[in-house]
């Protein structure tokens, strides 16, 4: 369909932009050299991991970002194959997969405390409180994939930061992830629980086009190694537009434009990487949502699955045919909002989702009850 907007100059992109026409999920589950302790930093310079020591005598990791899988083909043999059982989780009958979900949104993770920035204490122990209430992360287009990975009888939760702060994601001179910043505390959270808490969060990022990349992370010469780090992770990257801009009051060829080339950017840094979902700025939706599933600029295409809002509180399940896929709403974490929530859910434990185990069906009290009339 043909839109009608006025003349627009946008700002240079200085890129060879390449049309991509290929969509699909790619899943990287790969977190190597981590071990329980204190403190678990990640090198990025490509060297062999290897433990070092810290100033307390803790022992530090390091690992590679990108640790490779060796595939072998199996052994022949001259029988017929046995196939291999398929392992299955236990299956919770109690469950709930038509209860609200929460999505955090951070920002900035640094001192002190204030809107738009949590410290790195207070995240801490959001996390260990999370963990202690039976919570279990997910990216945010687990949402849309039926959170198919959670475990029997855990809760999915959603942790979201906006806007690519370097105070997400620094590097120090010694080419390791400040354990203050919200990647180091997430890697040396994962490392004292690796089977409870695996590595999973989204960032939703600036699509830098200036060529150094200044607003991916706050570092521009560690942009791409930041980015391909987190994907290997097994974190979601997202789109957060290229220059922050209210889509609620640009013009439709700019809407196009942020969202074409942010996803292009970012794909770009993440050879192979598609990214699937955004946070639309300041909460500021377009006109029509149709600008937000998917448009073209010049040659480049986009789409995009979902889209997370800036505020709301607790979302409805996806299961749920409530759930809107480009308004999804958010927590904006305060020590008031999420401690109000988690006492909430604490005190009224039916109303959030809890996993039976088996993708394959929809559990929850609710149906049960439909049924029974």
């Amino acid at each position: 369909m043909k839109r009608c907007c006025k003349e627009l100059t946008l700002p240079h992109v200085g890129f060879l932009y390449v049309n991509k026409n290929i969509w699909f999920v790619i899943a990287i589950v790969i977190l190597t050299g981590l071990i329980t302790g204190g403190c678990a930093f990640l090198q990025l310079d490509g060297s062999t991991a290897q433990p070092i020591s810290g100033s307390s005598g803790i022992l530090f990791v390091t690992a590679t970002p990108r640790p490779q899988i060796t595939l072998r083909e199996g052994q022949r043999s001259r029988g017929a194959p046995v196939p291999e059982p398929t392992p299955t989780r236990p299956y919770y009958a109690e469950a709930n997969e038509l209860g609200k979900v929460l999505v955090l949104e951070y920002h900035r993770i640094a001192y002190p405390e204030q809107r738009y920035q949590r410290t790195p204490d207070n995240f801490r122990a959001d996390l260990q409180q999370l963990y202690q209430g039976g919570y279990y992360p997910v990216n945010f287009v687990d949402l849309f994939l039926g959170l198919a990975d959670v475990p029997p009888g855990k809760k999915p939760i959603v942790l979201t930061f906006d806007d690519s702060d370097i105070s997400q994601f620094r590097v120090l001179a010694d080419n390791t992830v400040d354990a203050d910043s919200a990647l180091g505390i997430l890697l040396n959270f994962h490392s004292q629980h690796a089977t409870d808490w695996p590595m999973r969060a989204t960032f939703f990022v600036l699509g830098d086009d200036t060529a150094n990349y200044s607003r991916i992370f706050g570092q521009p010469k560690w942009s791409q190694a930041k980015v391909q780090t987190l994907v290997d992770l097994g974190m979601e990257i997202g789109s957060h537009t290229v220059n922050h801009v209210d889509l609620s009051v640009a013009t439709a060829e700019r809407i196009e434009w942020e969202l074409a080339v942010s996803k292009f950017v970012i794909e770009d840094l993440a050879p192979g990487y598609t990214v699937q979902t955004l946070s639309v700025p300041f909460g500021g939706f377009p006109y029509t949502l149709d600008f937000l599933k998917s448009g073209t600029w010049g040659d480049y295409a986009y789409s995009y699955t979902g889209n997370a809002a800036a505020w709301g509180g607790p979302t409805v399940s996806p299961f749920d045919s409530n759930f809107e896929p480009y308004r999804v709403p958010r927590l904006e974490v305060t020590a008031t909002s999420i401690d109000y929530w988690l006492d909430y859910f604490e005190q009224n434990p039916h109303e959030y989702y809890v996993a039976d185990g088996d993708p394959a069906q929809v559990t929850s009290p609710q149906l049960e009850l439909v049924a029974d009339e």
